[in-house]
């Protein structure tokens, strides 16, 4: 058996008579009948979405943890695509199932940017990110590059807006001051991301 993380998104529009189904209780409807076993289903956010999807411009973010065979996936994007209320969704295989206080909490609008810019020390826009710790601090390039490695995941949508430029281009690694291995998952997180509209492809 395979642990997973899922990520679903729902959309906003209101639902037929007699219907009444929560998020949560949709994603792991979905999970289910798929095969998997939920562990932990959770409303991680409603937000615009960074571009329309089938037409809706909200949408209603589930955080699924699951456990499954290797045919799990397969299953679930048969049902996502039969769902009439699931618009997108990703999964991901995971080392293991997080307990229940290492579960990530609902996404949250950064703090106030500083007034002090950290341009000339590669920090430029990441103070005050969640996710990213205490990064207002001037700190030796390998420990800055630790830091901010530690904080890459496809969720942390604040701290991926700010490694892209106006454009919508990946930072070059000079730039991201991250090591080859590392800029690749950067890369990973941002494509991630964008497939489930936390994210523009493109600069609007």
């Amino acid at each position: 058996m395979k642990s997973y993380e899922g990520m679903f998104v729902l959309h906003n529009r209101e639902l037929p008579e007699g219907e009444n189904a929560t998020p949560e209780q949709v994603a792991t409807a979905l999970v289910e009948k798929a095969g998997g076993t939920v562990a932990h289903a959770l409303l991680w956010t409603n937000r615009k979405l960074a571009y329309p999807i089938a037409g809706n411009q909200t949408g209603t973010y589930v955080l699924v943890y699951f456990t499954g065979p290797s045919e799990t996936c397969a299953k679930l994007n048969r049902e996502v695509s039969l769902s009439d209320r699931c618009l997108r969704h990703l999964s991901i295989v995971i080392e293991k199932l997080p307990t229940a206080e290492e579960l990530p909490g609902p996404l949250a609008e950064p703090v106030a940017r500083p007034a002090r810019s950290r341009a000339e020390d590669g920090m430029d826009g990441l103070e005050g990110v969640p996710g990213m710790g205490d990064m207002g601090e001037r700190l030796p390039g390998e420990e800055k590059e630790k830091k901010l490695h530690e904080s890459l995941d496809y969720k942390n949508v604040y701290v991926l807006r700010r490694l892209v430029t106006s454009q919508g281009k990946l930072f070059s690694r000079v730039r991201s001051n991250l090591h080859a291995r590392h800029q690749r998952e950067l890369r990973q997180c941002v494509l991630r991301a964008r497939v489930l509209a936390l994210l523009p492809f493109v600069a609007r």
